[in-house]
């Protein structure tokens, strides 16, 4: 979830507990900055998109990160308002903290809540990284809270309410979804099924098909599914696929996305093109990221880049 919509939530966290939506209140700053002080692993971006994209939402996202950033901030808060006790600052400023941690599960890019027990990103895949109806209802929370006091509780509980309804409208729709694909593709194990949100279409899906050796991907437009590519298994024993599954692109998108496929353009003698996609993220007509691996005929990686966008050139990996 992106930093305005946590920062909203440790808003209305604090405000549902009866607290003023005031900067003079350190309950209420506890809550909120808790809520989006996460978020500042986007220092990671210094070094490069791809570190940032490989650094965001890990160990600053543990539970073991987030309490330590509440004592923090709780420390920090009591210094300035000495009146409020430490513990009720750190009682809520851990909330605003664990609320980033929960939230972010909900996206498919997931978070590193259990690291370092767990070393990789836990999602529910139920709503898009920045999900309209969820912002629009906390958004509408703080402003009743700021301009009419009075509600500021009511409108607050309410917006939790309503985000709980629509993530249960969500997975009812996800399930309606995923029996309709077993039934038009006549599949009998939901298992090899994936159905993922949409990267800007918070009312829709898209999924993916393991049947026959064959992956489908694909969209759902109208309440329609509608598959977008279709490609074989890739083959590890293939000489150029082999090499590339050894090289830099195979490590960065086994540790990016739980959801990626690996394509094998025109091979001949060990020598080609293989082209990683991360399955999480279709941008209109085409997957946001991906990564090429070059392999010469002597079956030896010779070029390898990562690509937040098709258009880009790309992070050069090695030669």
């Amino acid at each position: 979830m992106d930093p305005i919509t946590h920062g909203l939530i440790g808003a209305a966290l604090a405000t549902a507990a009866g607290h003023p939506a005031q900067l003079s209140d350190p309950v209420f700053l506890g809550s909120t900055l808790g809520a989006m002080l996460p978020d500042l692993d986007i220092v990671a971006h210094l070094k490069g998109r791809l570190n940032y994209l490989l650094k965001h939402r890990g160990a600053s996202h543990s539970l073991i990160a987030l309490g330590g950033m509440a004592v923090g901030l709780s420390t920090v808060l009591y210094g300035l308002y000495p009146s409020t006790s430490w513990n009720t600052i750190f009682f809520w400023t851990l909330a605003g903290t664990l609320s980033h941690g929960i939230v972010d599960l909900l996206n498919s890019f997931g978070a590193e809540l259990l690291w370092p027990f767990i070393r990789r990103k836990l999602t529910v895949d139920m709503i898009m990284l920045t999900d309209p109806v969820v912002f629009t209802l906390f958004l509408v929370a703080l402003a009743t809270a700021m301009y009419n006091p009075e509600a500021a509780q009511t409108a607050s509980l309410a917006a939790f309410l309503f985000s709980g309804l629509y993530l249960g409208h969500r997975a009812l729709g996800r399930k309606h979804l995923c029996d309709q694909l077993l039934q038009i593709y006549h599949l009998t194990d939901k298992k090899n099924i994936k159905v993922l949100p949409a990267m800007y279409r918070p009312f829709s899906w898209n999924f993916l098909i393991l049947q026959d050796h064959l992956i489908r991907f694909g969209t759902v437009r109208r309440g329609k599914p509608e598959i977008r590519h279709v490609w074989p298994q890739y083959d590890s024993n293939d000489p150029a696929v082999a090499a590339a599954l050894d090289g830099n692109v195979a490590e960065v998108f086994s540790r990016f996305t739980p959801y990626y496929h690996v394509v094998a353009e025109t091979p001949q003698d060990g020598a080609g093109t293989v082209e990683f996609l991360d399955l999480r993220y279709w941008n209109k007509d085409d997957f946001l990221y991906t990564g090429r691996v070059m392999v010469n005929d002597s079956g030896e990686i010779a070029r390898e880049t990562f690509h937040s966008y098709r258009d880009e050139e790309g992070t050069v990996l090695s030669y």
